[in-house]
């Protein structure tokens, strides 16, 4: 049919407006469509950028002390974080500062990008990475102090973090715990994708942030959210205190919130620093060398060579948490036959009149045993390994080898210790291992009771009040850890090999050392 030429005309202007609305939607959906893949790709971006810094930050705890260590001068441990770019100090940027904020007082600031070897890293938005860190696990000020009573810090497996990290409602956690009992679960260092200024962040520029841009007012950056504010750290005690706890959060995208984050667990450090080969040689390394130098006390008595007395135990339990950092806390007390090993023995050598004389070290002069000034001490860069894990050392000293024994020159053993039911030994000397399913160290109760360090009969025998304990050696399993060393009546050392004790080579190899020497035999 042929249609008038009014109709014809109608008809197709009806025909192209369908394919105007049909153009203009496919625009719109194409616009819709780019609009989202841009959003999607901004935050690959960020997460992607988040992780590259977590993990850089996690190869940075792990090798801190091949990156550290002065040979000859200074020695450290692995586990520490560095300090954040605060745009301060001599550092530039991107550099990590020299020093932030006090003993155990955590720091924020921006991610040091290039102490990490990285470039600056930015999230979605063009932003360069945040970054918080714990006082417990940042590298300056950190560490040892002897004569120091609360500002003092250890590191290692058991160091907590001081972070919380919430959901997007505040009040449940994803990292931490209100509860002191469970600090070890909260994260040690946080990371931040800042985002788009919102409304009222003055980002304008400063000196010395060309890389970055912007400046180092971490409240033009970070937000708040359910009364929880990322941009702002607990306030310390003063001195600061491990259980200054910090509340991040992790909450939705809004018009007043639009910070992104990761954290790193105190699992994260070491679980990554134990797959070291020769992390494990050192720590029982630092054992031998303790039952070692405890042999060499009780040759050096003044009753002569058939004079074998060795120290008295320490406490297991302190006043403070902080005092376990404290090298001098760690004393012999007179008639202890178990707890933790003496660092300090001047009341073993009131009973046995030893040769040990009163040195100084770290400060504090007293008759100490692993220090420098000994005739059997830790090496420097051994000696950072006891300062630092001191606390995980443990001793049990035969009833006929304690301080106060009558001597005799007979190489029998009345009363002696037993490894595995059998042997006879003057003393015991035991590493207590990562903590087990059930054993729990945060709080001062949790230090006080011996089966959160040590497992089946070497826990059970405390106090060891007889003085004649049967001790536990055997290969490390989920339920068993300990590195357990004998000390033979003549003073010899002997350790487990896998399925006996046996002695230790007289010129046993310094760690690093071979892995499978190690797990043959420390």
């Amino acid at each position: 049919m042929h249609l008038p030429a009014r109709q014809r005309g109608a008809a197709l202007l009806i025909l192209l407006a369908l394919v105007s609305i049909a153009l203009t939607y496919a625009v719109v959906a194409g616009l819709n469509r780019n609009a989202g893949d841009i959003a999607r790709a901004r935050e690959q971006k960020t997460y992607a950028a988040l992780a590259q810094a977590k993990e850089a930050l996690i190869a940075y705890a792990v090798t801190y002390k091949d990156t550290h260590d002065v040979p000859g001068s200074s020695y450290t441990v692995p586990g520490f974080l560095p300090c954040p770019d605060t745009g301060s100090g001599i550092n530039k940027e991107g550099a990590t500062e020299l020093n932030c904020s006090s003993f155990l007082v955590s720091a924020i600031g921006r991610l040091p990008w290039k102490t990490l070897g990285l470039d600056a890293l930015r999230d979605g938005s063009g932003e360069c990475l945040w970054y918080a860190v714990s006082g417990t696990y940042k590298y300056k000020p950190n560490g040892v102090l002897s004569n120091n009573t609360s500002s003092n810090n250890l590191m290692n497996w058991d160091t907590n973090g001081q972070f919380n990290i919430m959901e997007a409602n505040g009040t449940t956690f994803l990292a931490g715990s209100a509860d002191e009992t469970r600090a070890d679960t909260r994260a040690v260092a946080v990371i931040f994708a800042p985002g788009p200024a919102l409304s009222g962040q003055d980002r304008a520029p400063v000196a010395g942030a060309a890389n970055c841009g912007g400046n180092y007012n971490r409240a033009a950056y970070l937000e708040a959210a359910n009364g929880i504010n990322n941009s702002v750290l607990a306030a310390p005690s003063s001195p600061g205190s491990a259980i200054d706890v910090t509340n991040f959060i992790a909450a939705s995208g809004s018009d007043s919130f639009n910070d992104k984050l990761v954290y790193i667990t105190r699992a994260d450090i070491w679980n990554a620093i134990k797959k070291r080969s020769d992390f494990n040689n050192q720590l029982r390394a630092l054992t031998r060398r303790a039952a070692e130098c405890t042999a060499v006390y009780g040759s050096k008595n003044s009753a002569g060579t058939n004079d074998k007395r060795l120290p008295w135990a320490g406490n297991l339990s302190m006043s403070a948490l902080s005092y376990y950092a404290v090298d001098q806390r760690y004393r012999d007390v007179s008639g202890n036959l178990s707890g933790r090993l003496a660092y300090r023995v001047s009341r073993s050598d009131a009973d046995t009149n030893n040769t040990l004389s009163s040195n100084t070290d770290l400060g504090y002069t007293n008759i100490l045993l692993f220090t420098p000034g000994s005739y059997c001490a830790y090496a420097p860069e051994e000696k950072i390994w006891y300062d630092n894990w001191k606390d995980h050392l443990f001793y049990a000293v035969a009833n006929n080898f304690k301080p106060s024994a009558s001597w005799w020159s007979s190489s029998s053993c009345p009363t002696c210790l037993n490894i595995n039911g059998t042997g006879n030994y003057a003393a015991v000397v035991m590493f207590a291992g990562e903590k087990l399913s059930g054993q729990n160290r945060n709080t001062l109760s949790d230090k006080s009771d011996i089966s959160n360090y040590l497992e089946g009969r070497n826990a059970g025998n405390h106090p060891n009040s007889g003085g004649n304990g049967d001790y536990e050696a055997a290969d490390q399993s989920s339920s068993f850890n300990d590195i357990v060393y004998a000390i033979d009546p003549d003073l010899a050392i002997k350790c487990y090999n896998g399925s006996a004790i046996v002695s230790v080579p007289g010129a046993a190899a310094a760690p690093p050392g071979d892995p499978a020497a190690y797990a043959a035999c420390p």
